[in-house]
């Protein structure tokens, strides 16, 4: 392979991504680590790509695109969206590299690759996980401190779909007359949606908790010492996994009911913290066709 200043032009991307297209640094991090990965994995395959010794980037396909993708997905086991960030950020190398002027044409400008939305990655209509989910969290709970609050983290992942990461960092919980609840973490005091709550086991538990200003955390074991993240999720599963879900389908199934609520999208898409909507893997294939369509003319980029 004859690149001239490869590294370089990697350089020059990530700076097209956060100056140009306002990429945040994060994701322009990842899109330039992907684009290195692909090229690594051409320069290695290049035989059986059927390249020349002296190839260069005017010579890469849509189809090797393809060939790249699908070998990644099958060894690693891919999941649809995982599939689709990959793609994206090639075809985002490519438009660069074309704008750009180091290659010729875009060779992924009118290509497409395998489609996407398994439907089996979707919450069905028809799925018996949601019922099991309600049943669970609607069950009688016994009212010893342990119980309690492990039913109300439950709830909690539920009704709020925050991440473990955000509901470990919280310190009180009142539950509003207007169907809000007021969560507060030591940075901040926060009114959120929720899908329900039990108040009579909410205020239960706290009745356990020391004072407010004399306990670290919300969730504390019975020596009053607070629970570490890795507890709080070890305590999740172990009420999901009879039932057959998992952390990532609880949060499906609750964005799945905050739609059925009424919740428009942005709403739902700040709660779940997605910057993409091929994430909004609870959707039904006509909901996503539909919001794919309405982000591709709303967005930023494209005005």
């Amino acid at each position: 392979m004859y690149v001239k200043n490869l590294e370089q032009i990697h350089l020059e991307y990530q700076w097209y991504l956060q100056h140009e297209k306002r990429l945040t640094h994060g994701t322009c991090q990842l899109y330039k680590q992907i684009s290195e990965q692909f090229i690594k994995y051409v320069t290695n395959n290049s035989e059986k790509l059927y390249l020349h010794n002296e190839w260069t980037l005017n010579d890469l396909t849509g189809r090797i695109v393809q060939i790249v993708l699908d070998d990644y997905s099958t060894h690693r086991n891919w999941k649809d969206a995982t599939y689709s960030s990959y793609e994206k950020s090639i075809r985002s190398f490519f438009h660069f590299l074309s704008v750009k002027e180091f290659i010729d044409k875009n060779p992924l400008k009118n290509f497409k690759t395998r489609e996407l939305l398994n439907h089996n990655e979707f919450i069905d209509k028809h799925d018996i996980l949601p019922d099991k989910l309600n049943n669970l969290i609607n069950s009688p709970c016994l009212e010893n401190f342990k119980e309690l609050r492990n039913r109300i983290l439950l709830e909690l992942a539920y009704s709020t779909v925050w991440k473990i990461s955000q509901l470990a960092k919280i310190q009180d919980i009142i539950l509003k007359k207007e169907e809000l609840l007021e969560i507060k973490t030591k940075l901040e005091i926060k009114e959120v949606p929720h899908l329900g709550i039990n108040k009579d086991r909410l205020e239960q538990y706290k009745m356990f908790l020391p004072n407010l200003y004399e306990r670290e955390c919300f969730w504390i074991n019975n020596n009053n010492e607070k629970i570490n993240l890795n507890q709080l999720r070890t305590i999740l599963r172990k009420q999901l996994k009879p039932i057959g879900l998992d952390l990532k389908k609880l949060r499906e199934i609750a964005t799945q009911q905050f739609q059925k609520n009424g919740a428009d999208i942005r709403s739902v898409q700040r709660l779940r913290n997605l910057k993409k909507i091929h994430r909004f893997k609870s959707l039904i294939d006509s909901d996503y066709k539909k919001l794919e369509r309405k982000f591709s003319v709303s967005h930023i980029r494209n005005r």
